[in-house]
């Protein structure tokens, strides 16, 4: 299948499409990459964890005469066309970029670029540097329902206001598959990028600043406040909530418009008028087919299409560092409390502490809850009040936590 509709022989698709990582967004890429790529195409999975899991998934899928797993980074050829598809632990973004980059070969990564603002931006200079393809995998951009809601919003009146949902519930099925998030990954650097490629399509000048942060269970739940020039622009991130919500809801002079895309293509609301948000969703290219088209043709020697443009991940990382230290002022003093009140482990207090346990490496699941109850059993000792004020007062208070996992 022929995304873009255009000629096959103007189609110049590279010779070996590498996808590093082995979670579930790993596994809807390469299936979508086998739906449109043509056998001349090589496809590879790399994964150092979940190879055997990543093996058994293409049996199951009938792709494994398609697509080859190995457990090691890719070893790129010399003269052949070549792309790379990064989609690992957002921690191990950095790494696995640059090993590609080591080769001259293009990258596609997922969100966020790397782990600070500085690292991306480094990443993206020596792409730059070189003339290397490097794209920020933001696949709303590719939604034609947000073209189309786009397009009303800006036939109307000056914005006033801009408020944005996005919660995910504990557990849910997306693509056929049970969806769980990076718990070692704060919520807000997870969505941040999301939201806000979605939200600068609808104003002349992009989110620059995180103003304001209200900490809500733990850090499952943010509302934050973001600098949008005169317009107000209130965000709300949640994770283990109720349901899954996508509520963009853009109020103007005369008239609220809103985005209901929780299940695409969503609705497009305003007055008593009720819109498909793509009336002809079902017979088109999905938003994923069309990202990943977009940047293998520019790989193979097409047009960059700007909706790949890094500059847009770059923003966002920006943001998320801003975002970062609100987060970190009001997480800690959270916790302290929390444990200080001797209350029972629930749902929030666990989610802030796997987040602290989970941030810099993988451990196991035993381990995770062993160190929570170790924690729990120190704060309630006469131990507790000092360990407490150590960790106040203690510039890593993530590397405290983890001591008692070890």
């Amino acid at each position: 299948m022929l995304v873009n509709n255009q000629d096959a022989s103007l189609l110049l698709y590279p010779d070996y499409v590498s996808i590093i990582g082995g979670g579930r967004w790993a596994r809807v890429l390469t299936e979508v990459l086998c739906t449109f790529l043509p056998p001349t195409t090589c496809l590879s999975i790399h994964s150092r964890n979940n190879s055997s899991l990543m093996s058994n998934w293409l049996v199951e899928r009938k792709l494994d005469s398609r697509v080859i797993v190995f457990e090691g980074l890719p070893e790129y050829r010399t003269g052949a066309r070549q792309a790379t598809i990064v989609v690992n632990a957002a921690k191990d973004h950095e790494k696995a970029t640059k090993w590609a980059f080591s080769a001259g070969v293009p990258v596609l990564v997922e969100k966020p670029i790397a782990s600070s603002a500085y690292a991306s931006q480094q990443l993206a200079d020596e792409f730059r540097r070189k003339n290397i393809p490097f794209a920020a995998a933001h696949v709303f951009l590719f939604a034609t329902y947000l073209d189309n809601f786009r397009s009303i919003v800006r036939n109307a009146e000056r914005v006033r206001s801009i408020r944005f949902i996005w919660t995910d519930p504990k557990s849910e099925k997306r693509y056929g598959e049970n969806k769980s998030y990076d718990p070692g990954l704060p919520v807000y650097a997870d969505c941040l990028p999301h939201v806000l490629s979605i939200i600068n399509t609808l104003v002349s000048a992009p989110v620059q600043t995180c103003k304001k942060m209200d900490f809500k269970r733990g850090g499952a739940q943010l509302d934050l406040e973001l600098l949008l020039n005169e317009v107000q622009c209130v965000v709300t991130l949640e994770r283990n909530s109720d349901i899954r919500r996508r509520i963009l809801k853009v109020v103007t002079e005369e008239k609220t418009y809103q985005l209901d895309f929780a299940e695409e293509p969503g609705t497009i609301t305003y007055d008593s008028t009720i819109l498909s948000g793509d009336p002809n969703w079902d017979s088109s290219a999905r938003p994923i087919a069309k990202m990943l088209d977009a940047f293998l043709l520019w790989v193979g020697g097409g047009k960059e299409d700007e909706r790949l443009s890094i500059e847009t991940g770059l923003l966002a990382c920006r943001v998320i560092d801003q975002a970062n230290d609100l987060y970190l002022s009001a997480q800690i003093p959270w916790l302290i409390s929390r444990l200080a009140s001797n209350k029972k482990l629930d749902d929030d207090l666990r989610y802030s502490l796997v987040e602290l346990f989970r941030s810099d490496r993988t451990w196991s699941d035993a381990q995770i809850d062993r160190g929570i109850n170790r924690v729990i059993e120190m704060c309630s000792s006469k131990k507790g009040a000092s360990w407490l004020k150590k960790m106040s007062e203690s510039k890593n208070p993530a590397s405290l936590c983890r001591e008692f996992l070890v």
